[in-house]
């Protein structure tokens, strides 16, 4: 896609974006290429315009563009959320709040992916001792956004393990006593990611090709029982990661339990490797060896792969759902022996500012910021970080910090 010819004149790229609500800013002078708000690539949708950033107070960061018409910082008014720790507590959610200068409107939270028994489930485990029960009373205006793991019979130690046996109700009962438990602390409004990443391999309740139509009826039979419970004013996301994973065939799309189920859609995306056209990883396995290409070329694949992220923002448009990142970030953490990131990624970070800012529906977004320094918030002199991120955390506070 190229830049309009008329770009200058109107501010629009020739997806129709007005790019004067897209422009990442950055600390480069006037003159910085601006991407289209569609979030393609930056190589290939391009509109120059002359920009002079006026860093000003924080909350009238702007970019200028020479002829008279002001920018504003684009994600700062935009919902943002935030994980720092499982049950971390409201202090910890201050202390970011602090760093990107606003309240956030999502805390996000996982219960334990394999609880060692239902009663952990019931109760709304975080971990062996924290519960949901740290989040009663604490959150203000905010929503609690909660990871909810399905399929939980082989860690319970009796019950149902599939999603078919989701459908057939056998774990009803759990999940009436988890949804009662959060109603009765008074976080009957929150936004639950129930089998979150299920076209991922990593957790008991993926779905390989041929599973879809019984997860689309596990799924769906959950939802309506959570949803029949007295008090109840849960929202759902449907939640799964950037790419096909186990469902190459079909795609993930090929899992959308239907719109009465579904209250916004939630992709999660890690700047992760990706293989190129020749089937090699673009990344090289180490940070510091990480260039702009290779950045730009995963970047590229993501806009374009299969359930890319271009391909989410069309889905989320068909169905008038609401499109929302509840997890996104840097990879700063090996796998296993391997790394597989892409390191102190600011181009990446400035790519997603500028899809979120351009998207014309959109929901809410967490970088990821697991305390031990996954993310761009803490100090990159914190003992055991694995990897600095200074120009990441630049790029993400210009773009969303107020």
């Amino acid at each position: 896609m190229t830049a309009s010819t008329d770009s200058p004149a109107n501010g629009r790229c020739q997806s129709g974006f007005p790019v004067a609500a897209t422009v990442i800013p950055r600390a480069e002078p006037a003159g910085e290429a601006v991407s289209c708000g569609l979030g393609v690539s930056l190589r290939a949708c391009t509109a120059r315009l002359p920009l002079r950033w006026d860093p000003g107070p924080p909350a009238k960061r702007r970019w200028i563009v020479e002829g008279g018409m002001a920018v504003s910082t684009p994600g700062a008014g935009i919902p943002i959320g935030v994980y720092r720790g499982r049950g971390c507590g409201i202090s910890a959610i201050g202390v970011y709040e602090n760093f990107i200068g606003r309240e956030v409107q999502k805390v996000v939270d996982f219960m334990a992916e394999q609880p060692t028994s239902w009663a952990q489930f019931e109760n709304g485990n975080l971990t062996r001792t924290a519960d949901v029960s740290v989040w009663q009373n604490v959150l203000g205006q905010r929503q609690l956004a909660l990871g909810v793991p399905a399929c939980c019979g082989a860690s319970a130690g009796s019950g149902g393990t599939t999603w078919a046996d989701e459908a057939s109700g056998v774990n009803d009962t759990h999940w009436e006593a988890l949804g009662n438990r959060l109603i009765g602390l008074g976080l009957g409004g929150a936004l639950l990611r129930i089998g979150r990443e299920f076209n991922g391999n990593w957790y008991p309740w993926q779905v390989a090709e041929g599973g879809q139509a019984s997860y689309i009826a596990g799924y769906s039979h959950v939802v309506t029982v959570l949803r029949g419970l007295p008090g109840a004013a849960f929202r759902f996301c449907w939640n799964p990661s950037l790419g096909a994973g186990n469902l190459t065939a079909t795609g993930t799309e090929s899992c959308y339990p239907g719109d009465g189920y579904v209250d916004e859609i939630g992709v999660d995306v890690y700047d992760w490797t990706q293989k190129n056209s020749a089937g090699k990883q673009v990344y090289p396995g180490n940070a510091a060896g990480t260039t702009t290409a290779q950045e730009q070329d995963v970047l590229d694949i993501m806009l374009t792969e299969r359930d890319s992220l271009r391909g989410w923002y069309s889905l989320a448009l068909n169905h008038g759902k609401p499109l929302s990142f509840p997890e996104w970030g840097l990879v700063l953490w090996k796998t296993g022996s391997s790394y597989l990131g892409g390191g102190d990624n600011a181009m990446f970070v400035r790519a997603m500012a500028d899809f979120i800012s351009g998207c014309s529906l959109f929901g809410w977004h967490a970088m990821w910021e697991d305390p031990w320094g996954a993310g761009v918030c803490d100090p990159d002199t914190k003992p055991g970080r694995p990897i600095p991120a200074p120009m990441s955390r630049a790029a993400f506070l210009q773009a969303f910090g107020s």
